[in-house]
């Protein structure tokens, strides 16, 4: 009887767990988003900004589609692959000297970046049975 119900109790702290670092996770993902919107439109303009501007509307549908919980899993793994893909473009662009990549903007999108990164990690290796 006591195994139940610290195993439940253990099941209940994971899964509260879980959800806050959902939301910790679609907040970072809310702030990177802003962050390439803010340096797509305001720094490059339009039509150089596009690029940055298509990054944010994945972080935003991203967003949406986790919070509504429309294949959750999915998407949170997803979002890692898509992270790491983001961050090393920004790196190649920074390798060859592109204009605006080295702003303090861009370094606190890949500040923001790398913590999500490691949140959607944890939430992946907690979601392992």
């Amino acid at each position: 009887m006591i195994n139940k119900k610290s195993s439940e109790a253990a099941a209940n702290t994971s899964t509260h767990s879980s959800k806050d670092l959902i939301t910790v996770a679609l907040a970072l993902a809310a702030v990177t988003a802003f962050l390439h919107l803010y340096i797509g439109i305001l720094v490059y303009g339009i039509p150089l900004g596009i690029p940055l501007i298509l990054i944010a509307l994945v972080y935003l549908g991203g967003i949406a589609l986790i919070a509504k919980n429309i294949r959750r899993e999915l998407w949170l793994k997803t979002g890692i692959c898509w992270i790491i893909i983001v961050i090393v473009l920004w790196a190649a662009s920074a390798a060859v000297n592109a204009p605006n990549t080295n702003i303090p903007l861009a370094y606190a999108s890949k500040a923001v970046e790398f913590i999500l990164l490691g949140i959607l990690l944890r939430l992946r290796r907690a979601s392992r049975p």
